[in-house]
């Protein structure tokens, strides 16, 4: 959360850097703003950033990414590619990565050329995601925010949300896509899920998407939870293109909707008043595109 923020001043890292990663310790160091609330990052010169949990519960994410980016290097989009992973000594200990800086733009509707190429562009990474061989992946529960699991489990914390938004949103309407979406299982494998995807973890240039950062929510479980950028992310008016791309059927483009409804509606119950007004507004922006607002 972000009233638990643990991430170190910059002396320390420069200080963690002289022991760990010599090579890199005379470099600048400047902390990166961002809407993220699980990772703190550091841009360490031109050419590199190094990212480690902001919050002790964030620790296992931040493991767990490390562990498994090698297995979508790939992929039709760029990904962080990791030169150095290390561990931060303090209480509590985490692991850190140090990454080649990925060049370009957070994708906002700003920085797209193009909405419709950039929709299939997605829809492309996430049919050869789906793919990767999840032989010893972790499974989608704890070890990534449930991001994937079967939706009703997260009734319990969905209705509730719902009801503290009921202020400005059409909370009678959001209940009803809740229980429907709920209501149709996934039958299908589980696959590999980024769980996260949003403008702050999609890189832009030259107007064209290129790049998906931030793997932290990453694990196997129901396709649909990545399919909820259809609401997240993508265009409306490239909508359709993307959920054709990805040959969606009626059931997992249903509970896509669940999936965008809970994300946006958990963050915005959590945050509004001020804790995270980018995010805030991302979440407003779903719930305006599913009819909500």
């Amino acid at each position: 959360m972000m009233n638990d923020d643990i991430s170190p001043a910059e002396g320390v890292i420069r200080d963690l850097l002289s022991r760990q990663a010599p090579q890199w310790a005379d470099l600048p160091i400047r902390r990166l703003v961002s809407s993220g609330t699980d990772n703190a990052i550091f841009r360490l010169g031109e050419t590199l950033a190094l990212r480690l949990p902001r919050r002790a519960s964030a620790a296992r994410l931040i493991e767990k990414e490390l562990d498994c980016l090698p297995r979508f290097a790939d992929l039709p989009l760029e990904v962080p590619k990791l030169l150095f992973r290390g561990r931060f000594d303090s209480d509590p200990e985490r692991d850190f990565g140090i990454f080649e800086w990925m060049e370009g733009e957070v994708a906002s509707p700003g920085t797209i050329a193009n909405p419709e190429d950039a929709a299939l562009s997605l829809a492309s990474f996430l049919r050869a995601l789906h793919r990767v061989d999840i032989d010893g992946a972790p499974k989608a529960g704890e070890i990534n925010h449930h991001r994937g699991v079967t939706l009703d489990v997260l009734t319990s914390i969905t209705l509730p949300a719902i009801d503290r938004l009921a202020d400005e949103i059409d909370a009678d309407a959001a209940r009803r896509l809740w229980r429907q979406a709920c209501a149709i299982r996934h039958h299908g494998p589980p696959v590999w899920l980024h769980g996260d995807i949003k403008a702050d973890n999609l890189i832009a240039r030259n107007g064209n998407l290129v790049g998906v950062i931030d793997w932290g929510l990453c694990a196997v479980g129901d396709p649909a939870a990545d399919y909820a950028a259809a609401w997240s992310w993508v265009d409306p008016s490239a909508r359709d293109a993307f959920r054709m791309a990805c040959c969606v059927s009626e059931a997992d483009w249903l509970r896509a909707e669940g999936w965008a409804l809970y994300g946006a509606v958990i963050a915005l119950s959590y945050y509004r008043g001020g804790l995270n007004e980018a995010l805030c507004e991302q979440s407003r922006l779903t719930l305006s595109r599913l009819n909500m607002r």
